[in-house]
């Protein structure tokens, strides 16, 4: 009996490894996209892909999302590094009870929210790249946070709506 429990405590944690392995994966493969992305743009300059809808042109934000706040470089980072502490803190801790796609989708989220403290830290303003009509500037990391949290927002939806139709029956 006890060689069994250990067994599948031992095959429980292969799996949590391979998890872990995969979600640090992904936040470091969406970090070295994002940054490489913005050296990428910085060496090469203005480049229009749909004329008068697309393009990519270096643009410096030293405000908050979608150019929201007042310059404040430390309170943008206190802040971002608070949020994804609770993000990290959330993945490791809850692991057995959450399931990998809202963990990728949290790593999205991580991992964009790294990319762009690492700019503002380095830089003092998030480097901003991708123009598109309508839109404020964006980069590589704000997609994937964006991607992240609509992403998680469904997937919270969809849970909550299944609670709701269990409780009517």
């Amino acid at each position: 009996m006890e060689k069994e429990e250990g067994k599948s405590l031992v095959k429980k944690e292969k799996k949590i490894n391979k998890e872990m392995i995969l979600w640090i994966s992904i936040v470091v493969s969406i970090i070295l996209i994002d940054q490489i992305g913005k050296i990428w743009i910085q060496h090469t300059g203005e480049i229009s892909i749909i004329p008068q809808v697309l393009s990519f042109k270096v643009s410096q934000n030293t405000d908050a999302a979608y150019g929201i706040g007042s310059n404040s470089t430390f309170m943008y980072v206190a802040t971002n590094l608070v949020i994804l502490s609770v993000i990290f803190k959330f993945i490791t801790t809850q692991n057995q009870f959450v399931d990998k796609k809202l963990k990728i989708f949290l790593s999205f989220i991580l991992a964009g929210g790294i990319a762009n403290v690492i700019d503002r830290v380095l830089n003092g303003y998030v480097t901003e790249f991708i123009n598109i009509v309508g839109l404020p500037v964006l980069n590589l990391a704000d997609i994937f946070v964006l991607i992240g949290w609509m992403a998680v927002a469904a997937i919270f939806a969809s849970f909550t709506v299944k609670e709701w139709r269990k409780k009517e029956n």
